[in-house]
């Protein structure tokens, strides 16, 4: 696959990524993301505030991701919100670092592959 191939491929995972993870949790996985967050201390108002926030935020990004004029701006707000959700993990609940399906783990590739998209991206 050549890298022009490669570039749109890799815009469309990263948006599919950011808006699929925050239809998840603030639709299907509702419940047990707010449990998270109740588990470690937060009031059930407070943790629905924070899910859906958090899902909204997420659902923004995908969509400034997929589209050609906020593309850029979202990689960067992207890369910004997940060093800002790791940080706030490790404090707010360090035991899903060593989660089985590494739900965090996994934000570290996906900070990578934001970075790589910002250095190839061609003004689309």
């Amino acid at each position: 696959m050549r890298l022009y191939l490669l570039k749109p491929l890799t815009i469309v995972v990263l948006a599919l990524f950011w808006t699929v993870s925050g239809l998840i949790a603030l639709f299907p996985a509702f419940d047990q993301a707010t449990a998270i967050l109740t588990d470690h201390g937060f009031s059930r108002p407070l943790a629905v505030a924070v899910t859906v926030a958090s899902s909204l935020i997420d659902i923004f990004i995908g969509i400034a991701i997929a589209l050609r004029c906020t593309c850029r701006p979202g990689l960067w707000l992207g890369i910004a919100v997940s060093l800002f959700y790791m940080a706030g993990a490790a404090v707010i609940t360090p035991d899903m670092w060593i989660e089985p399906l590494g739900a965090l783990v996994k934000t570290g590739p996906a900070i990578i592959l934001m970075l790589i998209a910002l250095v190839t991206l061609d003004d689309r």
